[in-house]
């Protein structure tokens, strides 16, 4: 055994399990145990704060329902969040079909949590060393699957050997979109060849260390490339608002997918793209909110803020990934801001809520106001809110960053390839998307917005488990929906015109469409019944008259 150590980090709902693991454990010298936690958001948190790791060990509990479905899916968060690091799982007794899901989302072993600690050292070991652990208990195999297994070793050696090629090659974070796509594919054929000849031959087949392509590095250590997200996860100040600030870089970590029916501009970025923009903004703001004075009254503070952080985000992104910018650019680019700020304002500013409450709660004003109801700084309701705005905050302002992008910029080759998702690098598909924005924009102007305004409530964008959703708070509108002119004003006059006759139009139809059942069941349907009946009574009357001879077949 090598000198380095296996470094581990032990994850379950149960202190007391994870005492006893970390106390069998340590029995081993090559094992190093760095951390340990329940399974939360606060592990989460946690393992972004720069941990190096060979394998991080998960106990999925049998004794709650909830828990073991909560464990499953911090197992699918890890795996989205940290898809190179290797997870061993300490499971319940699993079904073939459960074991199978786990193989699916790339968990690379498991045991069962009342084996004994030879066992769960074995797989720990072959786990940290590249391999794969899945032990499976299969009876005696029979003397003509022994047969076939001998004849079929060669065979099954070299799908083993072609799969731990194609891990290998997706572990690779420089492939295209269609050789991904590709290998993935393969893989899962190849995957479902060597679950049939498993099952045909009735035992599985490992690779040797010789056999084996994966070398495991000096001291044992894994080629672990950590996400590049971890890398650029902000750190904020020891402030009253860190734990807030850290909990919303966790739920933009968990991703961005838009499960919305409103397109949204971040959405033509690539996932690791939309996490960056959205981090740089959420950690300017956390630097700069101590500028904006309070204002009960006046809004004009907020919206002179909301520009400037609008602006250096712009600036920051572009030149991040543009490169360096000469004097000339940056006055361009800062012209061309100016420019753009009202159709951004238009399009985006004017729909963002919550920005005196959420200002003042980051600055220390005590109390927050959540449904009519004053809630303290410090209670559960009252931190749900705030992050609820800051999400809405930061997807509004990423979104107004890409707003001017696209209408300036989104033909430049070198954001097509370094920031849009593979689909949108055509110009088709770009000027499809920047039309369905720019529907958007007039709906939200003429029907959306003056929708929202009638029914006395503000639309919120935020984010639950990796997934973009909208969300409504109810808050009193009257002075706004009396200014309304044009045709936001007559959406409005439509909308109440529909909710005054809807009641009478569905009476209408529920009386229409009764009249119409009694018409074809008590009338039509009972004539027809009527008329049926004779016809089979006078069928059968004939029948029965017809004379019968027994005779008649004879010669």
């Amino acid at each position: 055994m090598t000198k380095d150590k296996i470094k581990l980090f032990i994850v379950d709902h149960d202190s007391i399990f994870r005492l006893g693991l970390r106390t069998a454990i340590a029995q081993y010298a090559d094992f190093e145990i760095v951390g340990e936690g329940n399974i939360s958001n606060n592990t989460l948190r946690e393992l972004t704060q720069g941990l190096i790791l060979n394998v991080l060990v998960i106990g999925i509990s049998s004794y709650s329902a909830d828990s073991e479905i909560s464990s499953l899916e911090f197992c699918q968060q890890l795996r989205q969040l940290y898809p190179q690091l290797p997870l061993f799982l300490l499971t319940p007794s699993f079904s073939a079909k459960q074991l199978v899901k786990l193989k699916s989302w790339g968990i690379r072993g498991f045991c069962d949590r009342g084996a004994g600690i030879n066992t769960v050292i074995e797989g720990l070991h072959s786990v940290a060393y590249g391999n794969t652990y899945w032990p499976i208990n299969h009876s005696s195999p029979k003397l003509w699957q022994k047969a076939l297994s001998r004849i079929s070793k060669s065979g099954r050696l070299e799908l083993e050997e072609t799969l731990q090629s194609i891990d290998e090659q997706l572990a690779n974070p420089n492939l295209s979109d269609w050789e991904r796509v590709f290998l993935v594919g393969r893989r899962r054929e190849l995957l479902t060849a060597r679950w049939l000849s498993n099952r045909l031959v009735a035992e599985e087949i490992t690779l040797t260390e010789e056999q084996s392509t994966i070398e495991p590095k000096a001291g044992g250590k894994l080629a672990l490339t950590p996400p590049t997200q971890l890398a650029s996860l902000p750190v904020f100040a020891d402030t009253a608002n860190k734990t807030i600030f850290e909990r919303v870089v966790t739920d933009i970590q968990l991703g961005l997918t838009n499960r919305t029916s409103i397109p949204l501009e971040i959405d033509i970025l690539q996932p690791q793209i939309q996490k960056s923009l959205c981090h740089l903004i959420l950690k300017r703001l956390s630097e700069t909110v101590a500028q904006v004075p309070i204002a009960d009254t006046l809004d004009q503070n907020y919206t002179a803020y909301l520009t400037a952080l609008w602006s250096w985000s712009i600036n920051y992104f572009f030149t991040q990934h543009y490169g360096q910018l000469t004097v000339e650019e940056e006055q361009q680019l800062t012209t061309l801001s100016a420019q753009e700020f009202t159709a951004v304002e238009q399009n985006i500013f004017n729909y963002i809520y919550g920005i005196p409450e959420l200002v003042d709660y980051l600055l220390g004003k005590p109390g927050l106001a959540v449904d009519n109801i004053v809630y303290q700084s410090d209670e559960p309701e009252a931190i749900a809110r705030i992050e609820f705005l800051l999400h809405n905050l930061i997807i509004h302002l990423a979104n107004g960053v890409m707003q001017l992008m696209l209408n300036n910029f989104y033909d430049l080759e070198v954001f097509k390839y370094k920031l849009y998702k593979s689909e949108y690098r055509s110009d088709r598909e770009l000027a499809r998307f920047r039309n369905q924005l720019s529907w958007k924009y007039r709906q939200e102007i003429y029907f959306t917005h003056p929708q929202n305004i009638f029914e006395s409530r503000h639309r919120l964008f935020v984010l639950t488990n990796g997934v973009v959703r909208t969300m409504y708070v109810y808050a009193p509108r009257k002075a706004e929906l009396e200014e309304l002119t044009g045709i936001p004003w007559l959406s409005t006059i439509v909308i109440e015109t529909r909710d005054a006759i809807a009641p009478l139009v569905r009476k209408f139809i529920a009386l229409a469409g009764s009249g119409v059942v009694f018409v074809l069941t008590q009338v039509v349907g009972k004539g027809l019944g009527l008329v049926g009946k004779g016809i089979i009574q006078g069928i059968g009357s004939t029948i029965k008259d017809v004379p019968y001879n027994k005779n008649k077949r004879k010669p």
